[in-house]
């Protein structure tokens, strides 16, 4: 009986000291994208792309109470590069294009629950309005950049369209495009958005002072030559509109997102994220 109870002892000992110099958990958890667009008032204006203010406050308030922790882009390639720690259920947030309305709504919620997005943007389209909803300026930009929680990233210089091409029409970062009726060779089309990456690259740099190294696809449209110019240029993380989430594993040239539609409620929007943990 004695031999008995010490082995009990011991086999509880080892157990203690082997559980005390283990992780709590060795699995990482998902890495999780969000994509907004264009916020707008108006509820008869909502869509898949655009929702009004309360609806992103209620999306990101359900979020932080069901535990997801918002990180900012640098943290998200600090982890896929150089294996920095991120915390449990990190959160993403991205928003594409540069409207306004990012400046005017999704701004001062963002500052106000603490959370941190990057914007994309259309480096030509600053300050302009080219098709119904105008887009903020260099000065706004640089003012949400200096909150600390927002940063500025590539969405092109001027290749958010479709050109005209021998098929008919496709995004302008993956079609040769046709030029007074002959279509471009391999070079010039590389050539061509090889300039337009870089440009915007610049501007933004020159504008912001910041460092680009992280780009979404217009559309969603890549292939390996956009790949490869980006990278080439810089570009160290490239998101695509490919639904799910993300691993440390996950190709950083092909990162999925998850839209976050305008017609989601926090809750909604919360299922959808959930179904891929």
């Amino acid at each position: 009986m004695k031999y008995a109870i010490q082995l009990i002892l011991m086999v509880l000992t080892l157990s203690v000291l082997s559980a005390c110099g283990q992780p709590a958990s060795t699995e990482v958890s998902p890495i999780t994208v969000l994509m907004y667009h264009h916020f707008h008032e108006d509820a008869a204006q909502e869509s898949s792309v655009t929702m009004q203010p309360e609806r992103f406050r209620d999306q990101l308030e359900t979020l932080k109470e069901a535990g997801y922790t918002s990180i900012s882009e640098r943290d998200l390639y600090e982890h896929l590069y150089n294996g920095k720690e991120l915390p449990e259920r990190p959160l993403v947030i991205t928003i594409d294009d540069g409207y306004e309305s990012n400046y005017e709504y999704a701004y001062p919620i963002l500052e106000e629950l603490e959370m941190y997005a990057t914007i994309y943007v259309v480096t030509s389209y600053r300050g302009e309005t080219p098709g119904v909803s105008p887009h903020f300026d260099w000065g706004q930009a640089r003012e949400m950049v200096e909150s600390g929680w927002i940063d500025i990233q590539n969405h092109t210089h001027d290749g958010h369209y479709y050109v005209e091409t021998t098929q008919d029409e496709g995004p302008f970062m993956t079609n040769k495009m046709l030029v007074d009726g002959i279509e471009e060779t391999e070079e010039e089309y590389r050539e061509r958005i090889y300039q337009d990456l870089k440009q915007a690259k610049e501007l933004i740099e020159t504008e912001i002072g910041n460092e680009v190294y992280s780009f979404t696809y217009p559309f969603g449209a890549f292939n390996e030559t956009v790949i490869d110019v980006s990278t080439e240029l810089g570009h160290s993380i490239m998101y695509t509109v490919r639904e799910g989430v993300n691993t440390s594993d996950t190709n950083p040239y092909e990162l999925n997102r998850i839209n976050a539609d305008g017609s989601y409620s926090g809750e909604d929007l919360l299922k959808v994220i959930e179904k891929y943990h």
